[in-house]
């Protein structure tokens, strides 16, 4: 029975012995194919470890790579093929992306340069979706490399100090790089039925507006890729982290509060800012512009000269604009909307959803007009796409606006109170502020024979307006914003100096001014868990500009709370009607945050009059 056993044991062995053989045999087999082609690699724009020119006869890019196993970025660089076909290569084939006798490689900017070890690559994957590679034997020799943090310190880093070098790279920096490049653009389609504002992007930012148009089949171009210097208001900061690790790893950083784009770097106690943009902005192309691009012998130099060149040269042409303007949305409508103050819906997102503008989250945000209503200044992006900045449309954040909390990134946020937000600024959409017209005269005094500058008040009147009341820390009051005084008109500091004179009374200034003790009067959150009840639709759902009203059980907004609102509730629920053809929050009309049948019910009950409200 033992001696059983033991064949049956030694048999197993002998067939996992064999089992296991299998693999290593295959393995070795498409090493040694891979072995058998020749190769040449070339930096395509050194010292920089991005792209490369793989010159082989092998006709399949995916079955090798190349790796560093000695890096100085890491414990391995790999070198692999770049399956993306790029708008300014001619493909000798474009199914295997060859060109020019081979292909091009892009690393994982862990390479430094050096021996690179040529690997093959088992065509199946393992548990964890992993490639299985081989070393070749084969090596091959590049000169020294490295990622764009290095070469900014040992171009740039001149000074003594930590901040000496910090300034020397970022200027640096900033001289050579662009915000982005140029791609080939694709069909124009619209994917939406309006336009709209949003509530997104940086905290410094205004709001934006979208287009509903996207393009379809773009493509990047390889001039693009291949110019490492692009970087945006996000990268750029990213970037002068990694370069302050390097220059001292002591150092410490934080984002900065108000700029998205500035990083606030501390080193021996001291705290400067650093950050910025690119300067320079691509744009989409046509076919037509395109200057292709060769590999090999004879191929197209690359240096960052012509790089950056190319696309500047990219970014100069003119290109038609092709974007339907004639149901635009523009910032100067928006303020001609809403007047002397309005809340308007708008879009929280502005990602894509099956292929459409997400209009799915709407926020409500507090606008109002300001100035002469003409000036707007805005950065205008791809597709009619822009964000708004500053100007005669004035938007609001941190702040209390007809008892409502608007938060930093414009919103409102239901359930705020004074106390969370005690030093936010407040807006008011009815409130009492004198209008002081003044001027100065030149009377020749003959006293002291010569003209003096008399101060002369023309006219004193106080209405109810719209008013915006911002929080001075040194006084610890509100003190109106200086776009809520009419031109011609005194301000609060100019009035402050009218009162020291004698020329107008102490109660007009101090309508200028709210103490904490009045504000706690005033009640500035005591709308913080109502909807605003009327405004203006600007998220995508609507034709701009329509009013909407939130009046409870008004689901239609066609304002009157009846049956036909009951039935609305029904057809939704039994998802037989889309979201943006109702007022969702007048929907839940028992407030339990949830839309169901149980509302439909409370409505109809309402409706019958079985119940005194909603």
């Amino acid at each position: 029975m033992k001696k059983g056993v033991s064949v049956i044991l030694a048999a197993a062995i002998l067939l996992t012995v064999v089992f296991c053989a299998v693999p290593a045999a295959a393995a070795q087999t498409i090493a040694e194919e891979v072995a058998q082609y020749s190769y040449k690699i070339t930096p395509l724009l050194q010292p920089f470890n991005q792209y490369f020119f793989v010159k082989t006869d092998n006709p399949d890019p995916d079955s090798f790579q190349f790796i560093d196993q000695t890096t100085v970025y890491g414990t391995e660089g790999s070198i692999s093929f770049c399956d993306y076909a790029f708008a300014d290569i001619h493909y000798d084939n474009p199914e295997t992306l060859r060109v020019n006798g081979g292909y091009i490689f892009r690393s994982d900017n862990m390479v430094d340069g050096g021996e690179m070890m040529l690997q093959a690559g088992d065509k199946e994957y393992d548990y964890y979706y992993s490639r299985i590679w081989e070393n070749t034997g084969k090596t091959f020799t590049l000169p020294r490399l490295e990622g764009i943090a290095d070469y900014l310190v040992e171009t740039y880093a001149a000074g003594d100090s930590f901040f000496d070098k910090m300034d020397a790279v970022q200027d640096g920096f900033s001289s050579i790089s662009l915000y982005s490049g140029s791609y080939l653009r694709g069909t124009l389609e619209r994917t939406n039925d309006y336009w709209m504002a949003a509530a997104v992007g940086h905290i410094d930012q205004g709001l934006h507006i979208f287009s509903p148009y996207k393009r379809k089949d773009s493509k990047t171009l390889f001039a693009t890729v291949i110019y490492p210097f692009l970087y945006d208001s996000f990268g750029f900061p990213l970037m002068m982290i990694k370069v302050s690790e390097k220059l001292d790893s002591t150092s410490t950083y934080q984002w900065n509060e108000n700029y998205h784009y500035l990083v606030d770097f501390t080193c021996d106690g001291v705290t400067k800012s650093y950050g910025g943009t690119g300067r320079g902005k691509g744009q989409g192309i046509d076919e037509e512009n395109i200057e292709y691009i060769t590999f090999g012998e004879n191929g197209t130099s690359f240096t960052l000269d012509s790089a950056r060149d190319r696309l500047q040269r990219y970014a100069k042409l003119s290109v038609e604009d092709d974007i339907p303007r004639d149901d635009e949305l523009t910032w100067k409508q928006m303020a001609d909307t809403v007047g002397e103050g309005a809340w308007v819906r708008v879009a929280g997102s502005a990602s894509f959803v099956d292929g459409k503008r997400d209009t799915s989250k709407p926020v409500y945000t507090y606008l109002y007009s300001k100035g002469s209503g003409t000036e707007f200044f805005a950065e205008t992006f791809e597709l009619g796409n822009c964000v708004y900045w500053g100007g005669d449309l004035g938007y609001t954040k941190d702040i209390w606006a007809d008892g409502r909390y608007v938060d930093k990134w414009k919103k409102f946020v239901p359930g705020e109170t004074f106390e969370n937000h005690p030093t936010s600024d407040i807006l008011f959409t009815e409130i009492t502020v004198p209008q002081i017209e003044y001027e100065h005269r030149y009377e020749y005094s003959y006293k002291i024979g010569k003209f003096e500058r008399k101060t002369i008040v023309k006219s004193i009147t106080e209405k109810p307006q719209c008013a915006r009341f911002n929080y001075d820390s040194d006084t610890q009051r509100w003190i109106i914003d200086n776009d809520f005084v009419a031109s011609g008109c005194a301000d609060y500091k100019k009035t402050a100096e009218l009162v020291k004179q004698g020329l107008v009374a102490q109660q007009y200034l101090d309508k200028m001014t709210l103490t904490k003790e009045q504000v706690a009067a005033m009640h500035v959150d005591k709308n913080t868990n109502v909807l605003p009840p009327s405004g203006y639709v600007f998220d995508g759902t609507l034709p701009c500009g329509t009013p909407f009203h939130n009046l409870a059980g008004d689901v239609n907004s066609d304002g009157t709370v009846d049956v036909s609102d009951a039935t609305v509730i029904q057809l939704y629920i039994a998802e037989l009607l889309g979201e943006s053809t109702f007022i969702q929050e007048a929907a839940d009309v028992n407030g339990d945050g949830i839309i169901a049948i149980d509302d439909a019910t409370h409505l109809q009950q309402y409706v019958a009059e079985l119940i005194p409200a909603l």
